[in-house]
Parts: C-alpha cells; structure tokens; sequence
C-alpha cells in the first residue's frame, strides 16, 4: 500500500504519543502500519522498518528529510495526507529549512495526478506560521478560527505570486488552549474554567527552599499527587533533579536529643526530561511518568506542548516563560477533558509586572502566601516564634538553606551541576526578548542571591573554564608579542638603524 499519511511533530516525545495512539485507533484494520522515524534511534532499524512498509508515519524534521535523501527503500509516491502537528513550535525550534527540504523532495502539488491533502495544526498565530502556511497550503479553509482572525490573513488567501489556487486544505487551531479573538489590542487566551491559577512571590535568595517545600508539601498531601516543573534550560533540570533524589532534610529540628530522623522530602518518585538527555533516556521517562499515579516530572519546555500525561494534578513554572503564550501551552497539561488542575507560578518581586503582561491577555493569578509555605517545611517541636521582620528572616527557611548549601558543598558533582545551572539560569534570563526583555533585565538580578537559590554560598565567575582558558591563552600571546618586539629594538641592527 506504501505511505499514505505523514505527520510531522516538534519533539520526539510528541512523536511517540502521536505513533501510541495511532497504534490505538487502527489496530484493528491490519492493513494500515504505523510507525515513527525521530532523532536518536537507531537508522538501521529505522530502515528496516521503513522498507516493511509503513502507511501512518510520524516524524521529527531532521530525521524524516535525512531518510528521504538517504533511505532509497523510503517510497512516499502514494502519499495522500501532510500533517503539520503544532507547527508554530515546529518553527521556534528552527525546522524551518528542513520542511522547506521536506516539500522539495515531496514534490510540486500541481500534478493533476496527485491528490495530497495538506493540514496544518497550530496553537498561536503569528507571521512565521502564515509563512509556513502560504508555503504548504493552497487557498486554505480556517477551522477553529473567528472570522476576524481569518479575514486578517491574507497570505493564506494567496500564493507568493498572488495567483489563487483552487485545492482546498485544512488550517485547524489548537482545540485545548485556542485564542478566542483580540482584547484591547491583546488576543485572550481561553482557559479551562476547573483550572485554579496561582502565584508565588519569593525573593531570589528562598527561591530552592519555597520549591522545595512546594514539592514536599504536595507530595506528602491526600491523594495522588501528579506534578510537572517547568525550568529555563537543561543544567537546571539536571541540578534540582539531584537536589530532590538526594537531599534529606529533618522534619523536627528541635528534638531533644534524640536521633537524627533526616529523610528524603519526597514522597514520590522523581524523573527528569529535556532535550539534552539520551533518547534512551528520555523515553524510559516518558513511559515511566506517564504510567505512574504519583510522580514528579521537572522538564524543560519539550514537555510544554502536545503531551498529554493522564491525571496530571498540578503544574509548577519554577522560571516564568519566555513568551506569554507559553504560560497556557504549559499549564494545558493539566485540567484535560474536564479534570480539576492547579498552576502555580514563581516570581520575584523584580518580576511583578508579568501579571500585568498575563492579564492583558485575560489571565488572572491569585497570591498565595510564602510565610504559610515555609511554616509547613518541618514538624515543630517547643516554641514557636512567628515574628519576624522579613520573610527572608523565617527560621525555618535559613535552617533549610545552611542544609542545602552543606549539601551542595559536601558533593562535588551537585556543586558543578550548581554552577553550571547559575550560568545558565543567568544567561536565559538576559535571552527575553520583547515586551518582556524589561521585566526581565538581568542588571536587576543579585548574583549573590541567584547563587543562594542554587545552593552556592558564593556567586561564582560566569565564564566556564574554557572561557578562561581562552582568556589565558590570548594573554600568553600578547605576553610573547611584546617580548618579541622588545628583543627587535635591542637588537644591533635595530640599534644601528
């Protein structure tokens, strides 16, 4: 039968859902195969399984144009159906000229004897995306979209040359978290109304010990507890993983003299996922979250967009989005198909204007308390003294920060994963762009409290060692440039002259 459908995603954990529940809904017509091709399997096997034959295939950019230059068994001539699967992260995460190359090597739709239907799925609208449509799409029908935002559209009405074409294709918007049309110049982003959002005002230097107890609270409540952290880069997943398989931590620090009782704050399981991790690896999380009742995954945005985890509880963004509109592709994991859902952000006090930027997109937070939080981290024993001048006075949150900085320096690998998570933290900090770039300017940030929230008791250089070593070795240089033109002037020809 050969290819008939082709489904392109942005992530390979998008590629494997999207392959499950194709497996699901046809399983029972055996003639139609699905399968995936994604960037770190195996390409023997993938080979293999292409040239078995495979009539549903869901793919990563990359690795789909790599088998269609490079895989000659690979026949799409009997390809009927094109799917763009969120195509405006497609297009963040720079597949642009691959699907460019991808249409190329597809062939022109103009030939009369093929009939392909191309479909596009995106959750925002913007430029880049028109332009992908006006590429792949010829006089589209818009699904999904008011009829203000379709009559805004112009370069979907027409090809580069203006030429109208007669196929009709698909354009459908994202069904979970769709804009409803433009509010006060702003488009409104639409929320399940069972969704409870929240937020956290925590000065720089709490920010480890507020998550922590966030974790250790929720984790330790009635019920099931389902949470996904959202981080800015991959060092900090790495770090803060560490930090909640590892670190112990005493419910009771005025015990009397008796034993110490430290334990894990966790009473979950704890699994990590992001770009930089082996495919092997990123898998086994995958699945293992995705099957279990009660867990924490701490993810970077590969996890924003399309999965859809059962029974997700909770969603945590530690660091605020780079883009407004992320916020709602982040919280979309949870509050699925009429569930109760919490979201909970963390700001700085620097930060505050973010509520502002949410709320012209009609987004509304309410606070909750940071002192109320960190009275829950232990159990107290004796007196309990609730005065105190600041929040960043609270006992027991500077008990919990001398552990955590202990923690940190007792193991050399916990202290490197910090240090390479502050340089990274302060590098996607000063990366915001737009509006946001003055709301979030990194000239604000205390480098001595940025170093607290990752357990370093002092900041350290921002440049890794191979910044310095490159700085050294221009140093030698010019050292020996100099020697060199002073060993010329003393020279007796030189002196001659």
């Amino acid at each position: 039968m050969g290819l008939t459908a082709l489904v392109l995603v942005p992530t390979r954990e998008l590629c494997l859902q999207v392959c499950e529940v194709a497996e699901k809904v046809v399983h029972r017509f055996h003639w139609l195969v699905p399968g995936c091709v994604m960037g770190g399997e195996n390409r023997g096997k993938e080979k293999a399984r292409l040239r078995k034959g495979v009539t549903i295939l869901v793919a990563t950019p990359g690795r789909l144009l790599d088998h269609l230059k490079n895989t000659a068994s690979f026949r799409h001539d009997r390809l009927r159906w094109l799917v763009f699967d969120e195509a405006d992260r497609l297009l963040d995460l720079g597949f642009e000229k691959d699907i460019e190359a991808i249409l190329e090597v597809l062939g022109s739709r103009d030939d009369k004897k093929k009939t392909r239907q191309h479909i596009l799925l995106s959750a925002t609208l913007n430029e880049r995306v028109e332009q992908l449509a006006a590429l792949s799409l010829v006089n589209p029908a818009t699904i999904g979209l008011d009829e203000a935002i379709s009559a805004e559209m112009p370069s979907l009405r027409e090809t580069k040359n203006g030429a109208a074409m007669s196929q009709q294709k698909s354009l459908i918007h994202d069904r979970n978290t769709g804009d409803t049309g433009p509010s006060d110049g702003y488009t409104e982003y639409r929320i399940p109304s069972q969704l409870v959002q929240s937020f956290l005002k925590v000065p720089c230097s709490l920010r480890l010990v507020a998550l922590l107890g966030l974790l250790q609270q929720k984790s330790r409540g009635n019920g099931s507890c389902k949470l996904v952290v959202f981080f800015s880069t991959c060092d900090a997943v790495d770090f803060h993983y560490t930090v909640v398989n590892e670190f112990q931590w005493s419910p009771t620090p005025w015990k009397d003299g008796r034993e110490n009782d430290e334990r894990k704050l966790l009473s979950c399981e704890a699994f990590r996922l992001h770009g930089s991790m082996a495919q092997k690896d990123r898998t086994e999380a995958y699945n293992q979250f995705g099957k279990a009742s009660s867990a924490i995954l701490l993810c970077t945005d590969v996890a924003a967009r399309g999965l859809d985890f059962q029974n997700v509880s909770g969603i945590v963004q530690y660091e605020p989005p780079g883009d407004a509109a992320e916020y709602v592709h982040r919280v979309g994991r949870t509050a699925r198909l009429g569930q109760k859902g919490e979201a909970i952000l963390f700001l700085q006090p620097s930060e505050s204007e973010y509520m502002e930027e949410l709320k012209k997109h009609g987004v509304t937070l309410q606070e909750l308390s940071l002192p109320q939080l960190l009275d829950r981290l232990q159990e107290r024993r004796g007196k309990k003294d609730d005065f105190f001048s600041a929040v960043e006075m609270h006992p027991l949150a500077g008990l919990m920060q001398k552990a955590l900085e202990a923690f940190v320096a007792a193991k050399p690998d916990a202290r490197l994963l910090a240090v390479d998570s502050f340089r990274s933290y302060v590098r996607a900090y000063a990366a915001h762009r737009g509006e946001l770039k003055s709301i979030f300017q990194v000239r604000k940030l205390h480098l001595g409290h940025v170093a607290k929230s990752f357990g370093l008791r002092d900041a350290p250089s921002l440049f890794g060692k191979s910044v310095n070593k490159q700085n050294m070795k221009k140093e030698k240089e010019r050292n020996v440039k100099k020697r060199f033109k002073k060993k010329r002037r003393l020279t007796p020809g030189a002196m001659e002259d």
